[in-house]
C-alpha cells in the first residue's frame, strides 16, 4: 500500500468508526446489525472496514446503550471528539443528537 492509499484507508476507517459509533449511541443501529450488513458485502472479509467502531464491543461489560471504551478516553471525551468531527464534516444534525445524548447520559449519572 502506498502513502496515498494508506491515507485514503485511514480516512475511510475514521469515517466508518465515527458513523457507526454515532448510529449505535443514538439507537439507530446495533453492532449485530452492522455486522450483518457487512457480511452481505462481496470480497475478502479482510478488505471490509465498514464495522469500525470507537469502542470495544467485545469487552465483557459491553452495553449497547453505554459502549465500553477500549482506551483511556472517557465517554464525554469520545462524544466531544465525535461532535468536533461532525462539525468539520458539516453534519450538524448529528452534532445536535450527540449533544442531546451527552446531556441525557450525564443527567442519569447524577
Amino acid at each position: 500500500m502506498n502513502e496515498l492509499e494508506e491515507l485514503e484507508f485511514d480516512q475511510r476507517m475514521l469515517e466508518s468508526a465515527m458513523n457507526n459509533t454515532y448510529l449505535i449511541l443514538t439507537g439507530k443501529a446495533t453492532y449485530e446489525a452492522l455486522l450483518d450488513k457487512e457480511s452481505m458485502q462481496s470480497g475478502d472479509i479482510a478488505q471490509h472496514i465498514e464495522t469500525a467502531l470507537l469502542f470495544n464491543p467485545m469487552a465483557e461489560d459491553y452495553n449497547p446503550k453505554f459502549p465500553h471504551l477500549h482506551n483511556d478516553c472517557n465517554r464525554d471525551e469520545l462524544i466531544d471528539t465525535m461532535i468536533e468531527y461532525f462539525v468539520e464534516t458539516e453534519e450538524y444534525e448529528k452534532c445536535a443528537e450527540l449533544v442531546k445524548y451527552k446531556e441525557r447520559v450525564n443527567g442519569s449519572k447524577r
